[in-house]
């Protein structure tokens, strides 16, 4: 099981967030001095400045970072706990624990990386970031015989049999699809308790929901897939018109 080190930041914009990243002019330079011939001038043959490596690479003493072990999410909105722990693929409960302990409510960007070799003193150097820590990455291997459970809510009527349809999933994608309405609004815990078979998934959804501070609501999906079948939520509850809650394991 891989792990991740994670840090989160928040950043006036995309552009800006790509730039700390950016790593580029630096991997040229050493392009060109890996492959050019020597001159024998010391000067011209100097390795490439490690002042070319990125900010993120410098704030943590990083030469480079292999970006195929490094998830780099930034988000347009402010980022919901449930949507970036389904990002990275980690736990949701522990993820947030990670940020109540760093007491971190809001942010807008994520970075998880897994490098053996860093370490957490450097790791928790960063300055425009803020380190929360490593988690392991939850795998399709890990969850391969698990239900998931996918919740989102909302306000309009849906006719259940067109939802896989408008949602742009299809059959093989869930082993269940649980779908509730009422045209009066109704408390929000009273509802997961009836619907929701699990007991403990429907604990999980209240704690989320509270935490989100959604106290009512007309309908409720609940989406249950394997493990190893991952689904755009966002684009679900887009298409839906729905608000997505989070992803719940039974364990």
């Amino acid at each position: 099981m891989s792990t991740l080190h994670i840090w989160l930041g928040n950043f006036t914009s995309e552009k800006d967030f790509e730039k700390y990243l950016d790593q580029e002019e630096y991997l040229k330079a050493w392009a060109v001095y890996d492959n050019e011939p020597s001159t024998g001038n010391e000067e011209e043959d100097a390795e490439p400045s490690p002042e070319l490596r990125c900010d993120f690479c410098k704030e943590v003493d990083l030469d480079t970072y292999d970006e195929d072990f490094m998830i780099m999410k930034f988000y347009k909105k402010e980022a919901i706990i449930t949507q970036v722990s389904d990002d990275i693929l980690v736990d949701n409960t522990l993820f947030e624990d990670l940020c109540r302990k760093h007491k971190i409510k809001t942010f807008n960007a994520v970075i998880a990386y897994e490098d053996h070799s860093l370490t957490e003193k450097n790791a928790s150097s960063s300055k425009t970031v803020t380190y929360i820590g490593k988690l392991p990455q939850i795998t399709n291997d890990d969850e391969s015989d698990a239900e998931i459970h996918y919740l989102w809510i909302g306000e309009n009527k849906l006719e259940k049999k067109d939802i896989p349809k408008q949602a742009g999933i299809s059959r093989e994608d869930f082993v269940q699809l649980n779908y509730y309405y009422t045209p009066k609004s109704g408390r929000l815990d009273e509802i997961l308790i009836l619907q929701v078979e699990d007991y403990n998934v429907a604990e999980k959804m209240i704690l989320k929901a509270e935490e989100l501070k959604l106290t009512t609501t007309h309908s409720i999906l609940d989406l249950i897939v394997k493990g190893n079948k991952k689904i755009d939520a966002e684009k679900i509850g887009n298409f839906l018109g729905m608000k997505y809650i989070g992803r719940f394991g039974s364990e």
